[in-house]
């Protein structure tokens, strides 16, 4: 199941940085670029959770200089949790990173990443900045999805930090590694729990990565039904979800975008203000919360059936949902084939 860049080492690295892909190397070529970059690198072990070696076609090469780089062989991904989840269990430091082909962070990101949580914090995050500020579809993405983590002023002790770029006391992991596929599929809800458990949650003010937002019309749409059904269907497999709590759910679907609007206001005023977005915005944004809640009550009426093969799409292949345009001033390429 696994393969490795070298032999064992007799000492562990102190950060394993997960980078899922779902099909060769070069979906994750740039992100790599990143982690080598990186000031601590040497104390990063990176896996790379993928179909197999051989349809990864990895360079050598880009091992050098990290504590260790390995391949995690799990057959055809089709749940990033699933995937992620292998990736804990063979890991060999204490603490545990999730990143993303789409995701760069700056160089001394894994270096503060260490620092505060060998302060006690159970969970930590970077700031999360737009790396394609050029349409409002992408604008629209990233407020409505990270805005809560989108400068240094929000900072410091949190509810929540980014999901899908967050780092994680491997052990608490690990007690959960019956239902974490499930929990890793929506980290909002694992982070629920970690922080009911008494873990604190920690967001950094001096380090950020680049997160690459949807900018293709159809894809936004879709991603936004499919992460509310995720979501819905989720919370509903996880909690013990009454007829009449869900009948109440679904019933007040009107309420939930309206609720989530008056809850982003005071996250996305500094950026809209600042980059006079909020004329542009306002229209994508009230659509991007309805369609999300119309596909929430889905799941709390229907479960998440295939919602999370279904968000894959999105997640896993990010450059597709962007513009070409967007594709052309990020240097990214889609892939030349998938295995």
């Amino acid at each position: 199941m696994t393969t490795s860049s070298r032999s064992e080492p007799a000492q562990r690295p102190s950060l394993s940085v997960v980078l899922p892909t779902i099909d060769n190397y070069q979906r994750i070529e740039k992100t790599l670029a990143y982690l080598r970059a990186q000031t601590a690198r040497s104390e990063i072990e990176v896996l790379i959770p993928a179909s197999s070696e051989e349809a990864l076609q990895l360079d050598p090469a880009v091992a050098e200089g990290f504590f260790d780089l390995r391949v995690i062989e799990v057959g055809e991904i089709q749940s990033l949790a699933v995937a992620k989840s292998l990736a804990v269990a063979e890991a060999r430091a204490d603490w545990v990173v999730f990143s993303e082909d789409h995701s760069w962070p700056e160089s001394d990101w894994a270096k503060a990443l260490i620092e505060a949580h060998r302060e006690g914090y159970a969970v930590v995050g970077p700031i999360i900045r737009n790396a394609n500020p050029r349409t409002t579809l992408s604008w629209t993405n990233y407020l409505a999805c990270f805005s809560r983590w989108s400068h240094a002023g929000m900072a410091g002790q949190v509810l929540q930090t980014p999901w899908h770029n967050s780092s994680y006391r491997r052990e608490l992991l690990l007690e959960r590694q019956d239902h974490l596929p499930r929990l890793l599929a929506v980290e909002g809800i694992l982070q629920d729990e970690l922080r009911e458990d008494g873990h604190r949650l920690y967001l950094l003010p001096e380090v950020s990565t680049d997160h690459v937002n949807i900018s293709r019309f159809s894809s936004w749409i879709l991603q936004a039904f499919w992460g509310g059904k995720l979501y819905g269907g989720s919370r509903l497999e996880g909690e013990d979800w009454g007829i009449l709590r869900r009948l109440a759910y679904i019933c007040g679907m009107p309420l939930i975008p309206l609720i989530r609007f008056k809850r982003l206001l005071p996250e996305i005023r500094p950026l809209t203000q600042q980059h006079s977005l909020m004329p542009r915005i306002l229209p994508a944004l009230v659509l991007t919360l309805i369609i999300h809640a119309v596909g929430e009550v889905t799941g709390y009426a229907l479960g998440k059936g295939d919602a999370e093969n279904q968000y894959l799409e999105f997640e896993a292949r990010r450059f597709e949902a962007i513009t070409q345009e967007d594709r052309e001033v990020l240097g990214v390429e889609l892939p030349r084939s998938d295995p």
